[in-house]
């Protein structure tokens, strides 16, 4: 669905880094797993794990999540009318740095930085797409004609 919503962007390209290998079995894959290994690969570089905030106010429930707050910094994609207070709340009190950011959008941890993107005016969340799917109804222009197309082919999230 990721090749789907890019095929129209010409400077879009999905990542397979989570695709199973030719051949072999699909398995689950773990955003901790996922980070750990660009790590590995990137040791110098900065990583950033871009998320909406209805998702990351399931970080909680997140294989492994105390380690992932730990291993790079968020940059979260808010709501209109989301507040950073509403983030907090997830995040586990030890995790919390000492000292509160002057920036009103960001949440400093021990390890990494939460950072809330409040530039984005869509209303669209995956969340809500799932769900209106499961209740059977329309996802007109909520996500791209070829991912439509897709989701509704395969008869996905019924």
């Amino acid at each position: 669905m990721v090749a789907l919503a890019c095929s129209d962007h010409a400077d879009f390209r999905p990542s397979l880094a989570e695709a199973p290998a030719e051949g072999a079995p699909p398995h689950a894959f773990y955003t901790i797993d996922t980070v750990r290994r660009y790590r590995r690969e990137h040791p110098d570089d900065h990583l950033f794990f871009i998320v909406g905030a209805d998702q990351f106010l399931e970080i909680p429930t997140w294989k492994n999540y105390e380690a992932l707050l730990d291993s790079c910094d968020f940059i979260i994609a808010s709501r209109p009318g989301f507040r950073l207070d509403a983030l907090r709340l997830v995040l586990p009190p030890e995790k919390l740095g000492r000292t509160p950011s002057s920036d009103p959008n960001k949440i400093v941890l021990r390890k990494s930085v939460v950072h809330l993107l409040t530039t984005v005016s869509s209303h669209i969340s995956s969340t809500e797409v799932r769900n209106r799917l499961t209740h059977r109804q329309n996802i007109h222009r909520l996500v791209p004609a070829p991912v439509e197309d897709y989701i509704r082919g395969q008869a996905l999230y019924r």
